[in-house]
């Protein structure tokens, strides 16, 4: 080969090389130990079942806007509402594998009975007894922040979104008598806490995934549902029912939940930044509750004509004692005596 074909081909040589640099992509990313710095901004996906219209979703936009704003553009969150990415079940799933970042969700209990423990019935019976009960260094956080845990998720805190109720087309038999038959079909998440309180109350308790509920209703599957507060009540199903019930059976205590695998992408100071907003946003949510109840009680009855009837407070109370004697024994199988005796105590010291 001539010196000037060896020069020739080294300069073609280099020319390709060039262009593949040129070319070449991917996201430089910090190390999870705070090692190196980002060249280009991570974008977070946080996934929720909330609708446009719901307390959850304020919350979440707000959260995203301060992150964004916090770590000077170097993270963003972009936010899925709706249910969009899939159920609950399939987004903290994904979280486990770390496919999904975010999750603002109702904690399955597929994989540890225990996770479902925020939604044990008739553990508060108001808004008082939810700050105390749901609150950051409550017993109940610390159970749930060592469940996710051991799934490498990271617990963020508690987002009380209100209190579930039972929202209905027909309406119950002798709905204020815990125990006795009600003549009606109500939707049920899967969820042992939910399922046996229905059963036990007098409903029969089918079944139906979260994004199922509207069709299940109007194709007469249920007679109405166990499972939302009035605000989603009004933004899922309020052209559809007829009887909207306050009767306070579970907090609608939902939970922001990050992957690990995903949190170990940022810097240590991104980390410290995102979970601090979080934990901002699960607090402001149990000041802004209460007042989002109001709101969508009344525009439940203004804008659908929806009958609401709300429990007094000896209502409510009847119910209570009802399930903490009749359920909760039954919940410790599965949720553990150890855990619902610890529950015992916190509602003991109210």
């Amino acid at each position: 080969m001539t010196r000037n074909k060896t020069i020739a081909l080294l300069l073609v040589f280099v020319l390709v090389l060039a262009t593949f640099a040129g070319c070449g992509g991917g996201t430089t990313e910090p190390e999870g130990e705070g090692e190196g710095e980002a060249t280009e901004t991570i974008v977070l996906r946080l996934a929720s079942d909330a609708p446009l219209e719901h307390i959850a979703t304020g919350l979440n936009e707000e959260a995203a806007a301060k992150v964004k704003e916090r770590t000077e553009g170097r993270v963003e969150v972009q936010y899925f509402p709706a249910s969009q990415l899939g159920g609950y079940e399939t987004v903290y799933e994904e979280i486990v594998r770390g496919t999904i970042d975010i999750g603002q969700i109702t904690i399955p209990d597929a994989l540890d009975a225990r996770l479902g423990a925020a939604y044990v019935p008739y553990y508060a019976t108001s808004f008082d007894e939810a700050k105390i009960l749901f609150a950051p260094d409550s017993y109940l956080s610390g159970v749930l922040g060592e469940l996710t845990e051991a799934n490498d998720v990271k617990f963020l805190g508690i987002v009380l979104e209100g209190f579930i109720g039972q929202a209905f087309v027909t309406e119950p038999t002798d709905m204020m008598t815990p125990g006795t038959n009600k003549n009606v079909k109500t939707r049920s998440p899967a969820m042992i806490t939910f399922r046996v309180a229905q059963e036990d109350l007098g409903f029969s308790p089918i079944t139906v995934p979260y994004a199922e509920v509207p069709t299940a209703i109007q194709t007469k599957v249920v007679d109405g549902w166990v499972g939302g507060t009035p605000n989603i009540n009004y933004a899922w199903i309020g052209e559809i029912i007829n009887f909207m019930y306050v009767n306070y059976i579970h907090a609608e205590a939902t939970s922001y939940v990050m992957s690990n695998k995903s949190l170990a992408k940022l810097t240590e100071e991104d980390q410290a930044t995102v979970i601090a907003v979080f934990q901002e946003q699960s607090l402001k949510s149990f000041d802004e509750a209460e007042a989002n109840e109001e709101v969508y009680k009344q525009k439940l009855a203004d804008d659908y004509g929806v009958e609401v009837v709300e429990f007094t407070q000896e209502q409510r109370d009847a119910y209570a004692t009802f399930v903490r004697e009749t359920t909760w024994p039954k919940l410790e199988e599965l949720l553990t005596k150890e855990l619902m005796d610890g529950m015992r105590a916190e509602v003991e010291k109210l």
